[in-house]
């Protein structure tokens, strides 16, 4: 039987324990290989599902990803702009560019590569709690690092304090506290794991991210801060904002990712009692063959890859997140409703940083979208209010039912009002905000 056919068998088999580590570092493909095990696994099992993806972006299901991510930077991370746009001047994804990615499960927006291990846990929800597994990745990271805890928001964080005196030192078994100060003004924790959640009516899924040694930390917050962030208003779920760190940060270790991805999969079996030597886990798992057994503790484990794309559920999802367009279109109109406001507005009061100098200082900007596209806008750059207020229409106009990820630049669709003389620059200058707002690679600069 192939490993396809045998993974199929064994998840859908009543067994109480699965163990699968991938060897794709696919994104697309090991969502869909998670999802798969949370449809089909028997509702009493507890999976473990440990893999590594190429550098990307995740962001949560009910998340905005102009709000979220910084397109124009991850546009400057690879070669020339060409190749951006499809002849009908819509968006195309580059294969050389950083995957953004929208997931089934809530939460955050999370950054992946090659230092990162992402873990996923699926349980039956009667015994699902939002610390029981972030605690047991905990243990696994101790075994390389004592600073790690879990915080009051579920995380995995890295305490950079001082060690404490005796007195003051947890027990050794409390994954809550640990025996480093924290918090001080100057030593803030550092987040290595985020977690997101999915909570059906008997199954509870969570996953998470784990910073061992990712190369591209210093980008990570520049790759998540959109230049949007004061001006937009969404609703939906908005991430929250921690410093980060590497688990190996200052540790004279050389942990590799898949050495740890061991020291995981022996936290799962002590908080399930199993016996991790019959597991079909080779050390050293990034270079074994592909294989799925179970053992005589009934606990399914294997090694996966690129062949699970046979069965038809998880193919049909790598199908959903890859095609150009379609995920596209997945990923942004599931966007909730949002608004971008270049002025204090009545639904977005907040005060706005300063606008670019080249910004008309008349000029106004309000738009208003829901599922990626634009149902209302408010554009001026006149100060005269019967001017303004014809404007205005013309841009609604203009910009009504358009979809903002089919806009290549809002130049293209702005300079089609009947302007008078001298109006190309301002409306011009309104095109390039929006532009830096929404990512549009003639933003960039």
């Amino acid at each position: 039987m192939s490993v396809a056919g045998r993974f199929k068998s064994l998840v859908t088999s009543p067994l109480k324990h699965h163990v699968y580590i991938s060897r794709s570092h696919d994104v697309a493909i090991n969502l869909s290989i998670e999802h798969y095990l949370l449809q089909k696994t028997h509702l009493d099992s507890t999976v473990l599902f440990l893999y590594v993806d190429n550098p990307c972006i995740v962001i949560g299901r009910n998340q905005n990803p102009w709000l979220e991510v910084n397109h124009t930077f991850i546009r400057s991370k690879i070669p020339s702009p060409q190749g951006l746009t499809q002849p009908n001047g819509k968006r195309e994804r580059r294969s050389d560019e950083i995957k953004v990615i929208r997931r089934r499960s809530g939460g955050g927006t999370v950054f992946h590569d090659l230092g990162n291990l992402n873990f996923s846990v699926i349980c039956p929800q009667a015994s699902f709690t939002r610390d029981k597994h972030a605690e047991m990745v905990v243990r696994a990271i101790r075994k390389t690092n004592p600073r790690a805890r879990v915080n009051e928001r579920h995380d995995i964080v890295l305490d950079p304090g001082p060690l404490l005196p005796p007195e003051d030192r947890p027990d050794p078994s409390d994954t809550h506290r640990t025996a480093y100060a924290f918090n001080t003004e100057a030593l803030l924790p550092r987040k290595v794991s985020g977690s997101a959640y999915k909570l059906s009516k008997n199954r509870a899924l969570h996953h998470g991210t784990c910073l061992l040694s990712s190369p591209n930390l210093p980008d990570v917050s520049e790759y998540l801060r959109s230049p949007a962030r004061q001006f937009m208003k969404a609703r939906g779920v908005e991430s929250v904002r921690s410093p980060v760190g590497n688990i190996l940060d200052h540790q004279s270790s050389t942990l590799t990712v898949s050495a740890f991805q061991r020291q995981v999969v022996d936290a799962f079996a002590e908080m399930c009692s199993l016996d991790t030597t019959t597991m079909a886990l080779p050390q050293g798992s990034s270079e074994a063959d592909a294989i799925v057994t179970e053992n005589e503790q009934k606990c399914a484990s294997g090694i996966v890859d690129e062949s699970l794309l046979d069965i038809e559920d998880i193919s049909s999802g790598v199908q959903e997140i890859t095609q150009d367009q379609q995920s596209l279109d997945y990923l942004y109109s599931q966007t909730p409703q949002f608004i971008l406001s270049s002025h204090p507005c009545e639904e977005d009061s907040r005060p706005r940083p300063p606008l670019p100098s080249w910004f008309p200082s008349s000029a106004r900007v309000y738009i208003k979208a829901k599922a990626g596209k634009i149902i209302s806008s408010d554009i001026s750059i006149s100060e005269n209010p019967d001017a303004a207020s014809a404007e205005r229409a013309i841009f609604d106009d203009l910009l009504k039912d358009v979809k903002v990820m089919d806009v290549s630049s809002f130049w293209d669709v702005l300079k089609k009002a009947p302007l008078a003389t001298g109006q190309e620059a301002e409306v011009g200058c309104v095109a390039r905000w929006l532009d830096v707002m929404l990512g549009k690679h003639a933003g960039a600069g």
